[in-house]
């Protein structure tokens, strides 16, 4: 009884109680395994421990009854009989947490509270080539979508301070409820992380979607950049200068440029160099203006911190 009691014990308060977690946390925990069922589990292993304690007192007062050793022997089996059998019966409580587990010690160390770029966009766009060049970090670049299905995290030194870089999994322009669990993995970043979100454009769209769909997007996570010091960074200008573009897409992205500096603006009109302060041309492939792009986004969230 005391080694169930025990193992059940460390089991509850090795994982992690939702309550007690950041909300970054919180929302990932039930993006990726379903909070109700992670909470259904660990309580039905409370009530496990509790079950296994109640049946151990009830034939330890047996015992005390038991005429001959042979009576005492068959009372002892009795309840280990029933003490393994409600054991047993958390079979897949225990399975359930140990694929969490799993998982968990997988997931990369985000520090919610530490100076932070979060990279989003469309899939394809060149987020993870981006990290790749500014950090330490080395994460799977392939030329089709959705090839990051995680949170990647790289880690750069700007001013002398550690600055952790997530790259998130590509983001499509739908509806919340029908975004899948690799799209929501970026929603609760950017909702829960205070940072610095880099909006990465694909003015080639060689990523097979139009810069008027990559703007839709931006308008449409606008709700989430709120609060936050947003850069907006064209990359793959080695492939099609902006000069290129036509008059209609030049205007679009002018308006996204427009958009993100008026969430500085804070409700005012925002000015030009507030809108050139949060536009930047890049290309991943040829290391062109990356370091230009990270400064950036660097000291429009020192600024911010500053000001608060």
């Amino acid at each position: 009884q005391q080694t169930y009691h025990d193992k059940m014990s460390v089991v509850l308060a090795d994982f992690p109680k939702i309550d007690d977690i950041h909300p970054f946390y919180e929302d990932l925990l039930n993006v990726l395994y379903d909070k109700d069922h992670y909470k259904l589990a660990l309580g039905q292993i409370n009530t496990a421990r509790n079950l296994v304690d109640k049946v151990a007192k009830e034939y330890v007062k047996l015992l005390k009854y038991g005429d001959s050793l042979y009576r005492c022997k068959q009372l002892k089996r009795a309840a280990l009989g029933r003490m393994c059998t409600i054991v047993k019966k958390l079979g897949p409580s225990f399975a359930y947490l140990e694929q969490v587990r799993q998982h968990m010690s997988r997931l990369p160390s985000i520090d919610p509270n530490t100076r932070t770029i979060i990279v989003c966009g469309y899939p394809n766009v060149g987020k993870s080539s981006f990290l790749n060049k500014v950090s330490r970090a080395n994460v799977d670049v392939q030329p089709y979508a959705f090839t990051t299905k995680s949170l990647y995290v790289g880690h750069t030194d700007y001013r002398y301070l550690r600055w952790q870089i997530i790259d998130t999994p590509g983001i499509l322009d739908r509806p919340l409820e029908e975004r899948n669990t690799i799209e929501m993995q970026s929603i609760t970043a950017l909702a829960h992380l205070y940072a610095v979100a880099l909006y990465i454009v694909d003015v080639s769209e060689e990523c097979g979607y139009t810069i008027a769909q990559q703007a839709t997007l931006f308008h449409s996570l606008k709700p989430l950049f709120v609060n936050k010091p947003l850069v907006v960074a064209c990359n793959k200008t080695d492939v099609r200068k902006l000069e290129d573009l036509s008059e209609e897409d030049r205007k679009t992205i002018d308006d996204m440029v427009a958009a993100a500096a008026a969430t500085e603006a804070a409700g005012a009109e925002p000015t030009q160099d507030m809108k050139d302060g949060c536009f930047v041309t890049m290309s991943t492939l040829t290391d062109d203006r990356v370091v230009d792009v990270k400064q950036l986004a660097c000291e429009k969230l020192l600024t911010r911190r500053v000001a608060q």
